[in-house]
């Protein structure tokens, strides 16, 4: 198994040290990490590619890649179905996890549901040494109002280059 694209472990381990047993936790991208933390908390994953559907217990949401006027805006792709992110969205989402889609197809179409983020306590964004997805972190920190750290990831990408994610939270939090 090829981990250099999995969430990396540090990840992992913010979000269940910081979510309690059945928190309900959103991820954006699946993978082989997924199962790591629906071991832990009640794991919902919109991914895109069939290929990824069902692979560990998350409870699956396939939602095709579609244009979007975020993404457009920014250089990228598409994002996921909007439609269908908005008629799954699970109820009382505490925690959301952006590590998809895939860089070459983009992540800034998450803006295009800012209002369904408000609720949540933390946003973890996965890949933050990679300029579109640090922008993207700034952006959310600022629309949503909440607080930004970066965290290294002492694993590093192949090649040697570094690997970091974000953690937002509310500021009363």
């Amino acid at each position: 198994m090829d981990d250099s694209w999995m969430l990396p472990a540090e990840a992992i381990e913010y979000v269940v040290s910081h979510c309690l047993e059945k928190t309900k936790v959103l991820e954006f991208g699946s993978g082989h990490g997924s199962q790591l933390l629906a071991n832990h908390v009640d794991l919902y994953s919109v991914e895109h590619d069939e290929s990824w559907i069902d692979i560990t217990s998350s409870s699956y949401i396939f939602a095709p890649i579609q244009k979007n006027t975020f993404s457009e805006e920014n250089g990228q792709s598409g994002w996921y179905d909007l439609e269908v992110v908005e008629k799954m969205w699970p109820k009382e989402i505490e925690f959301v996890v952006i590590d998809g889609p895939p860089g070459v197809i983009g992540r800034f179409g998450i803006l295009s549901i800012l209002h369904r983020l408000e609720s949540v306590s933390a946003i973890l964004v996965d890949d933050v040494d990679r300029p579109d997805e640090h922008r993207l972190a700034l952006r959310l920190a600022d629309e949503l109002d909440m607080s930004l750290t970066i965290h290294d990831v002492d694993k590093p990408r192949k090649g040697g280059t570094e690997r970091k994610f974000a953690v937002l939270l509310r500021r009363n939090d």
